[in-house]
């Protein structure tokens, strides 16, 4: 058997990456960026009044000028307009490009106008460039806003297209596809037996990439009979970059998957990991290199397994970044007697503090996934040592964001 963290290298060594395609900006939700954006100009693009008022030339108010009549009217949209009399003002609108010759904006809310005169109020104070954002202060022309590697957000949309990219250089969708094994399981809306259950590890797989927008993502159920998985597994292998099985992988007499992707080439890279739950996970590569995924068909191992070395794999495929380790500080002590990583759920403790706190929620069995619902993600508990304290600063990850 080999480490979680050994496991996850020799994952790494055998990732190919994904090729791009083109697609409208708008669409891009989800995708991985592949190119650099670069700002189209400066932003702002220009001086931008951020207040409706008057535009003046704030030198003017020092000579305690309170009066001062309207040359014109800048609307957001108008060409650059020019103050004439520094003595004067114009009134300008949310948006509008500050009037050359001026300064300084006064709000409406500070103003009386009347007869094309705008009087301020007693006793205010202005400062030079209030109430103006000023031309590249956001960033200037050429300047890199994203990298490759970013994964599209709905708040980058705007900055994207405010560089002039209506359409972006991404990462194609891997093509995956998920089969759950065994005679024993039926899907929900279907009569079941007392001797059968539902189906449920291939349907959360699917959601959790979904989740994570992988999209071209189809899940199939085969029965235990060694023919027909061949056949359907050799089917589903030439479809896809990623194959991902439940089930089979064990020492039972119909437990067909190790037998039958050796048969079809498949070559294995590692089977068993000093983990639990999920220790008789399976991972190979195809005769086209594609990545094939064989987990326990236990709810618990098959979630966890799917977070911990499916998605940061894809998501390397896909040219994203898997971010820092993320740590939580432990309410409780734990004591472990075996030298397996423990992949413990927990949900997080409510308090006052900044520090995020778990309390680690056990489960029966790998099969008792009624305890993960509700819990935010699991810590990391190293086989290495056997007491972990309260308090104890932990590894976590999270169910959402690999």
């Amino acid at each position: 058997m080999i480490s979680p963290a050994q496991a996850k290298k020799l994952i790494a060594a055998n990732l190919i990456k994904i090729k791009n395609q083109k697609i409208n900006t708008n669409t891009s939700i989800g995708y991985t960026l592949n190119e650099t954006i670069y700002a189209e100009r400066d932003q702002p693009p220009f001086d931008r009044v951020t207040m409706d008022g008057i535009a003046i030339n704030s030198r003017t108010f020092k000579n305690n000028n309170y009066e001062f009549n309207i040359e014109s009217v800048h609307f957001a949209g108008d060409s650059k307009k020019t103050l004439k009399n520094k003595y004067c003002c114009i009134e300008v609108m949310t948006g509008s490009v500050l009037p050359e010759g001026t300064d300084c904006v006064i709000p409406i809310e500070r103003l009386t106008i009347k007869n094309n005169i705008a009087c301020l109020e007693a006793n205010y104070e202005l400062k030079k460039w209030q109430f103006i954002h000023r031309q590249g202060s956001d960033h200037k022309k050429g300047e890199k806003v994203l990298q490759p590697g970013h994964k599209i957000a709905p708040i980058d949309i705007a900055l994207i297209l405010s560089c002039g990219k209506d359409k972006i250089n991404v990462n194609d969708e891997p093509s995956i596809r998920v089969i759950s094994t065994g005679c024993e399981l039926i899907p929900a809306g279907k009569k079941i037996q007392p001797h059968q259950i539902r189906m449920s590890n291939g349907p959360s797989i699917v959601a959790m990439l979904n989740e994570q927008n992988y999209k071209n993502c189809m899940h199939h159920h085969l029965v235990d009979d060694k023919q027909i998985q061949k056949t359907n597994i050799k089917k589903y292998l030439s479809q896809s970059n990623i194959l991902i099985l439940s089930g089979g992988i064990s020492m039972g007499k119909a437990d067909f998957i190790p037998k039958i992707l050796d048969e079809l080439k498949v070559e294995c890279i590692f089977y068993k990991i000093k983990q639990r739950p999920g220790k008789p996970m399976w991972f190979g590569v195809g005769p086209k290199n594609q990545l094939v995924f064989a987990l326990p068909g236990n709810p618990v191992s098959a979630i966890t397994c799917c977070r911990h070395y499916i998605i940061p794999a894809l998501k390397e495929m896909c040219g994203g970044e898997n971010p820092d380790k993320e740590y939580v500080q432990l309410q409780k002590n734990i004591h472990l007697t075996s030298k397996l990583t423990y992949f413990l759920p927990v949900k997080f403790f409510k308090t006052s503090s900044a520090i995020r706190k778990v309390i680690p929620i056990e489960t029966n069995t790998s099969g008792d996934f009624t305890s993960l619902s509700g819990t935010s993600g699991y810590i990391e508990l190293s086989g290495n040592k056997n007491k972990f304290s309260k308090s104890e600063n932990i590894i976590f990850h999270n169910w959402k964001h690999p």
